[in-house]
């Protein structure tokens, strides 16, 4: 999470709720960053392979005025989520990210994580839930403009993504989604594993309201984050044709 981790169970939570507010905040802004890289490449793919890709993705031109717009639909989805994932690489948040995995990883091995087993421990975890969205993500990602072309292809590329999806995202989380942390976030990790065990410890068999288990799990906040970065995102993007008219803005 932004400026921390956080760990939860179905009846305790680590986090604040200010701070998982920033974090859904965070990651629209991230996904805002990756936006303007797709654009940026697009920009200079476009001339290079003649064909109008900015436009097509601002759907200033329809798919049927572009020769090949499945494959350029494709590219133009891909490109899109992994810029995202380049922009997130280059943040604090992996570091977090992987900081979280190592010491669950320790609590799950010894009971009792230490700064040094943590540091021992892998990156990826396969119940993260980045293993399974970024694992199937890119085989929709792929199927949907297959679709409106070739629909029992597309279901076959979604269930051979759905059949890979461990592998496919335990590469994009080892590679991607984490990285080694520092010792401050590692530490951050450990405070945030040791406060939920202490939690655990006085209350092992406390039973909390399915709204309340959902609450402390930091789902509600963040995506209240999200939500408020997706309606500063869309504004921006409404008025991105209008920015991008540069000859509008000479005159």
């Amino acid at each position: 999470m932004m400026g921390g981790v956080h760990l939860s169970t179905r009846a305790f939570g680590t986090g604040s709720g200010g701070r998982l507010f920033l974090t859904g905040l965070t990651l629209m802004s991230i996904g805002a960053l990756g936006m303007v890289l797709t654009y940026v490449i697009l920009w200079l793919v476009g001339p290079v392979v003649g064909a109008p890709l900015v436009e097509l993705r601002l759907q200033v031109v329809g798919p049927w005025e572009v020769s090949g717009f499945v494959g350029w639909e494709i590219f133009m989805n891909l490109l899109t989520f992994f810029s995202f994932l380049i922009v997130i690489r280059l943040t604090p948040l992996v570091g977090y990210h992987a900081a979280e995995h190592k010491v669950v990883h320790a609590i799950e091995r010894y009971g009792h994580p230490t700064l040094e087993l943590a540091r021992a421990m892998p990156r990826a975890h396969r119940r993260c839930g980045t293993t399974l969205l970024a694992g199937i993500l890119p085989a929709f990602l792929i199927a949907a403009p297959l679709g409106f072309v070739a629909p029992g292809l597309a279901l076959m590329v979604v269930f051979m993504g759905w059949l890979g999806r461990y592998h496919v995202g335990y590469v994009i989380q080892q590679y991607l989604t984490t990285k080694e942390p520092s010792d401050a976030q590692l530490r951050a990790g450990l405070h945030a594993g040791h406060k939920l065990l202490d939690r655990w410890r006085r209350e092992p068999f406390v039973q909390v309201s399915p709204l309340a288990s959902f609450w402390r799990r930091g789902m509600i906040q963040m995506l209240l984050g999200v939500v408020v970065g997706m309606q500063l995102f869309n504004w921006v993007y409404a008025h991105l044709p209008f920015w991008l008219d540069w000859e509008l803005w000479l005159h």
